[in-house]
């Protein structure tokens, strides 16, 4: 009888063992494809990465002229005031995880913005720039191997088209910041759903 229960706990063991190891070969395979493949994916920083909402309040309450280099470096330091949305910034660390190179454009001037960059390090090791016209985000990704990028404004779907990449749209959050066009589905690409939080 213990004989039988120790054998059982063995063979137990052995399966979990055993799929975990499968688990991790198809991880590697993955991964190894992934990275030769040189395959990358971009997200828009602002309502897409994070919701910027408090942040932008804390630059424009201040006496400083919107748009201003002194306006940018103080939304560019404001970042611990940014709320980061759980479910694009999960998407964007399985793909890490799986072997895409992430590339995050903030559209914004990049006065002050070297803190910024730091922070996002593990996510996206020196990819992390700053896009100040939202037409000319395609230019970044026609540089690489890029398939998807995520974005929440129309202007960002558009984007997608003219580098020839899958286009991913995120929820805009209730107190969005973003100022482009939004309708969600109407350009033909993907919703997330759920993205807005």
């Amino acid at each position: 009888m213990v004989f039988k229960d120790a054998r059982a706990k063995v063979e137990k063991g052995w399966t979990t063992t055993k799929k975990l190891l499968a688990l991790m070969s198809v991880w590697g395979l993955f991964f190894s494809l992934i990275t030769i493949g040189h395959l990358s994916v971009a997200f828009d920083y602002d309502d897409t990465l994070v919701d910027p909402a408090k942040a932008y309040e804390k630059a424009s309450g201040s006496a400083i002229q919107r748009g201003s280099p002194i306006y940018w470096a103080a939304l560019n330091n404001a970042y611990d005031l940014e709320k980061i949305k759980y479910v694009p910034f999960t998407i964007a660390c399985v793909l890490r995880g799986l072997g895409f190179r992430v590339l995050i454009m903030a559209e914004r001037q990049g006065a002050d913005g070297a803190a910024l960059k730091k922070e996002w390090r593990k996510l996206a090791p020196r990819s992390f720039i700053f896009t100040p016209d939202p037409t000319a985000k395609h230019l970044h990704m026609q540089e690489g191997h890029y398939v998807a990028f995520f974005g929440d404004s129309d202007q960002d779907m558009l984007e997608a088209r003219k580098a020839n990449v899958l286009g991913v749209r995120v929820r805009r959050g209730k107190r969005s910041a973003g100022s482009g066009r939004y309708s969600p589905g109407g350009l033909g690409e993907v919703v997330i759903p759920l993205s807005q939080f």
